[in-house]
């Protein structure tokens, strides 16, 4: 069960027992581990073995602005038609995660992942904000436009909760294209989404600031580079008016949407039609 699913079971069982207000903060938001845990790439192994594919894996540790030692990988794949730098879901991380790497590794593709900080084997701070990973999430773009071959298109993808994170990297920085999977438009919508509507009578929401900012909606209103949206049939979590939504709203020239069949939230890269479209859109810049 992801982190989103189960922030909003206990919302809702917040609102069965009480039935008033519920406070959506940062730190009830972004999930953070108790403790790191080592980086673990077995999976990741396992998978281009079976498929007897050659791939390079490279730890990669970087000193974000606070001091926090951030870990992920970059991993290579014979004949990359693109970078990708990747922003996971809410809780999502590289260790639990390893086939999803080799998922987008047959584009073929270059792929750099660091964990959030107070995610997998990343550090966390004191207290969670989303600014910090903001700016960590700049860092990493920057690291990957230097130690990947620069002849080849940089993609910034995101899952999720990533969506909002890969969206602002593409506004504050120059991305070949953008790629969102199962994308929030707003977390005030995605709260929304998630409170039972026999419940919205008598249950107010209160966002902390820093959620209530976040709009993937104007942000895709300053980025007008190559933009490719994917999102599950069956999402219930960020359902299909979502995207719909985001895509209306972009000022792209080259953009795309990609309903998944038989998919949900999470799952629209195991099915074979998506890789091909995401081919196809590397291909048209």
């Amino acid at each position: 069960m992801s982190h989103l699913v189960k922030l909003f079971s206990a919302l809702f069982l917040s609102i069965i027992i009480t039935g008033c207000a519920i406070d959506v903060s940062p730190r009830s938001f972004v999930y953070q581990a108790k403790e790191k845990t080592p980086l673990d790439t077995t999976g990741l192994h396992a998978a281009a073995n079976k498929d007897e594919i050659s791939i390079g894996i490279t730890t990669v540790e970087m000193t974000n602005s606070q001091g926090l030692t951030l870990t992920g990988v970059a991993v290579n794949y014979p004949e990359p038609i693109a970078n990708i730098v990747f922003f996971g879901g809410n809780g999502m991380s590289i260790s639990q995660a390893n086939g999803y790497i080799h998922r987008l590794g047959q584009l073929p593709a270059n792929i750099l992942w660091i964990d959030y900080q107070g995610m997998g084997a990343s550090e966390k701070a004191a207290q969670v904000e989303i600014d910090n990973l903001k700016q960590d999430a700049l860092q990493v773009f920057d690291y990957a436009k230097e130690v990947f071959p620069q002849d080849l298109p940089t993609v910034v993808h995101g899952l999720s909760m990533g969506s909002l994170i890969a969206t602002y990297v593409a506004a504050e920085r120059e991305v070949s294209g953008l790629v969102l999977e199962g994308a929030i438009n707003g977390v005030p919508e995605l709260v929304d989404n998630m409170i039972p509507i026999w419940s919205k009578l008598f249950t107010n929401v209160n966002l902390h600031p820093e959620l209530a900012e976040i709009d993937n909606g104007i942000l895709l209103e300053q980025y007008e580079g190559p933009l490719l949206l994917i999102v599950g049939e069956k999402d219930r979590t960020t359902p299909v008016k979502f995207t719909e939504q985001l895509y209306r709203l972009s000022r792209s020239n080259n953009k795309s949407m990609y309903i998944v069949p038989d998919a949900d939230h999470g799952t629209t890269m195991k099915k074979p039609g998506t890789i091909k479209k995401y081919r196809d859109f590397v291909g048209s810049f």
